[in-house]
């Protein structure tokens, strides 16, 4: 029994001494082996890295005007993980902020994600509560006063589609490639217009805070900080004036056209938005681009409420979003100076060469009748681009259509040189590159219904009049117009003109190509232009809108356009370029749903030229 007794007492005791040999090596392998690991982790866990936002670049119109500028407001920003549990927070800060206990948990719950690691509880608050704040701050663990900037647009909602607006990053977003370097859950970054275009130039770089905090997250010291820089400045081609100029006509025009009747009817015009471009053909700047309806940049400043975000995508309101200069619309007639120009240079027509308009043309059989506004008797392709007859033009796309049997499908060609069916390459993101249809295009849309899939010779007849499946925007137009005025130099239009630091040094773009030279036939240019000058002469499409108009001092080469679209009234398009010996402008309107284009677009460019010309 002793015995037994005495094993049983050696096998405890060795067991007791093989723990303390276990505790002694763990003790010597944590403090000796891995006691400058831990140090560094334990180091690492008193301090906190805190980043400083940085001002973005302001904005410039061309004479130097700010447009858009960065404000520095006061916030109060929160961590949500540390926030969230500790109550006596949440409540001081219901109490200070004049917001509910309710709205702050449903604020934080809802940002405490992993890509957020503070968000922005409370913008642009007082004195008071600021002070008060900061003398309580170690009371208040994971909130802290931090200057955060908002955008103040000094012109309002003018150039809203040009500028864009900023908003907060997504988790989306910071999981892109574009977004993957200094960026955090909360930034401020541009979502459209040049805010997001120039994002990378004008966001700035941000400071940084390390601080030594307690184990409550209260700062206790700051080790190291590092100043924010502001992000760099744009100095723009347009004229803000004059931009302010064409937005007031534009407006007053479509409220002007709305209550005209359409002819033989007891209907208006519906008109529920349209566009302008104001473009120097000598180097492709945008001097003014306006779309209507627009939007007030200011709602998104601060994060937009869910109200007028719900009114701005609101159909009723015609998306006052959308930029229509860079929308895809049929252009009607005001595409002819392509078909006219395809027509001389396949051969389909000559200089002096005439076709007849009887009012109907059979060309493609009796059972496809087309007709024309008017019964315009002989014409050449001066007077039929000064009459916009629309069967000499039938004609010439009938023409382009069975030379080789369409196998190059001419019309198609030279749409593309002129820029259409392509993107322009100006420095607005979610441009349209259009719809130059073609027989390749016509397969794939309709290739489950084989009866619908062949390319008929209408659909290039339609087309050359600028009808069936062709989409361009307003400012493919203006290049158009552009090229032409330039005896086929083709410039990239753009708006950002110079990219200034803060200390306003120059960066130099060279990744814009200067011009593009398409080796165009400058007589049959010549031929063309000289029916555009008479459309706004005596006996032209638009010579009401320039009655009045010193065509002899100023002379204007233009075409108007009326595009039927099914369903809705038609569409207004007015294109022009001034002066014609020496060209310095070109501008181009659209109007939806505002008839024709002769009477109710061209009257606006005509006050647009009146401006840019000093006339009155």
């Amino acid at each position: 029994m002793g015995s037994n007794i005495k094993i049983r007492f050696r096998i405890i005791l060795y067991l007791l001494v093989m723990i303390l040999i276990v505790l002694i090596l763990r003790l010597y392998f944590l403090q000796i082996m891995s006691g400058e690991l831990y140090a560094e982790l334990a180091s690492k866990n008193i301090t906190r890295e805190k980043t400083v936002a940085a001002p973005r670049g302001n904005i410039y119109d061309q004479n130097g005007k700010l447009i858009v500028g960065s404000v520095p407001v006061t916030a109060v920003a929160v961590e949500p993980h540390i926030v969230l549990k500790n109550e006596d927070v949440m409540k001081a800060l219901s109490d200070c902020l004049d917001m509910s206990y309710k709205d702050i948990k449903e604020k934080l719950e809802k940002s405490d994600v992993s890509y957020i690691d503070r968000v922005i509880l409370k913008k642009d608050i007082d004195a008071a509560t600021m002070i008060y704040l900061k003398e309580n701050s170690s009371n208040l663990p994971g909130v802290e006063v931090v200057d955060v900037y908002w955008r103040e647009y000094n012109f309002g909602v003018l150039a809203s589609h040009l500028l864009g607006y900023t908003g907060e990053i997504t988790e989306d977003m910071l999981k892109s490639e574009k977004y993957g370097d200094g960026y955090e859950g909360g930034d401020q970054v541009g979502l459209t217009g040049l805010e997001e275009t120039y994002e990378s130039v004008l966001k700035g770089k941000k400071g940084k805070i390390v601080y030594e905090v307690d184990p409550l997250g209260r700062p206790v010291n700051i080790l190291e900080e590092t100043s924010p820089t502001c992000g760099n400045d744009l100095y723009l081609t347009i004229d803000i004036d004059l931009q302010q100029f064409v937005e007031k006509i534009l407006y007053q025009s479509i409220l002007g056209v709305r209550q005209k009747k359409i002819k033989n009817t007891d209907e208006c015009y519906n008109v529920p938005g349209g566009a302008v471009v104001v473009l120097n053909p000598q180097n492709g700047q945008i001097l003014a681009m306006a779309s209507y309806p627009t939007f007030n940049p200011e709602l998104f400043v601060g994060g937009i409420s869910q109200n007028d975000w719900e009114n701005l995508n609101d159909p009723e309101n015609y998306y006052p979003l959308n930029n229509r200069a860079v929308m895809s619309f049929f252009p009607g007639s005001a595409i002819k100076i392509v078909t006219a120009y395809a027509g001389l240079a396949e051969d389909i027509i000559s200089e002096r060469g005439r076709l007849n308009c009887a009012g109907v043309w059979l060309g493609l059989g009796k059972d496809f009748p087309k007709s024309c506004w008017s019964s315009h008797g002989s014409l050449d392709i001066r007077g039929a681009i000064k009459n916009s007859c629309d069967i000499y033009f039938y004609q010439v796309g009938y023409g382009l259509y069975t030379k080789l049997d369409n196998m190059e499908e001419l019309l198609q060609k030279y749409l593309r040189i002129f820029g259409f069916g392509s993107l322009t390459g100006i420095d607005l993101p979610h441009e349209d590159k259009g719809l130059v249809a073609d027989k390749e295009w016509k397969k794939d849309y309709f290739k489950d219904q084989a009866g619908y899939s062949v390319w008929f010779p209408g659909d290039t007849v339609n087309m050359a009049i600028g009808q069936g499946d062709l989409l361009v925007t307003p400012l493919q137009m203006a290049q158009a117009f552009s090229i032409l005025s330039n005896r086929g130099i083709q410039y990239t239009p753009y708006i950002a003109k110079e990219i200034r630091d803060i200390e306003g040094n120059l960066f130099v773009d060279n990744s814009r190509e200067e011009y593009q030279d398409l080796k165009l036939n400058e007589y049959f240019i010549e031929i063309i232009e000289d029916g555009l000058v008479q459309v706004v002469g005596p006996g032209g499409t638009a010579a009401t809108a320039f009655r009045n108009f010193p065509l002899d001092e100023i002379p204007v080469a233009a075409k108007t356009g009326t595009a039927q679209f099914e369903g809705r009234q038609d569409y207004a398009w007015f294109a022009s370029y001034a002066r014609v010996d020496s060209p310095e402008y070109v501008v181009v309107v659209m109007l939806e749903e505002a008839g024709s284009g002769g009477s109710n677009a061209a009257p606006i460019v005509e006050k647009i030229y009146r401006y840019l010309f000093n006339i009155d």
